[in-house]
């Protein structure tokens, strides 16, 4: 029986799925939409769902997204019920069908 050695393999893979992602992450926000991404996370104090900011700037122009941002921030806090990372989602949602440069 080599469950001892399968548990190493597994610990192992799932450090090397680790770095894997910490690469990926890296080469992601060195593209064009990274930056973007990464402007809007920071822009919103969102960080920590950067994926999600990677995902929106792959789907949509830079044109429309920068025009959401605005529009967040622009909102003043006692507007925001949550967050205005969480507002920024709901306007893509929202408004997205007006995404035409894509």
């Amino acid at each position: 029986m080599n469950i001892k050695n399968n548990d190493n393999d597994n610990g192992e893979n799932k450090k090397k799925d680790k770095l894997d992602y910490v690469y990926d992450l890296q080469y992601i926000l060195s593209t064009k939409e990274g930056v973007i991404a990464k402007d809007l996370a920071e822009g919103l104090n969102d960080m920590k769902n950067i994926r999600y900011y990677i995902s929106v700037a792959l789907e949509h122009s830079e044109q429309y997204l920068k025009g959401l941002y605005r529009k967040v921030k622009e909102t003043p806090e006692h507007r925001i019920k949550k967050s205005r990372g969480a507002l920024f989602a709901y306007l893509v949602k929202k408004y997205e069908k007006f995404d035409t440069d894509d």
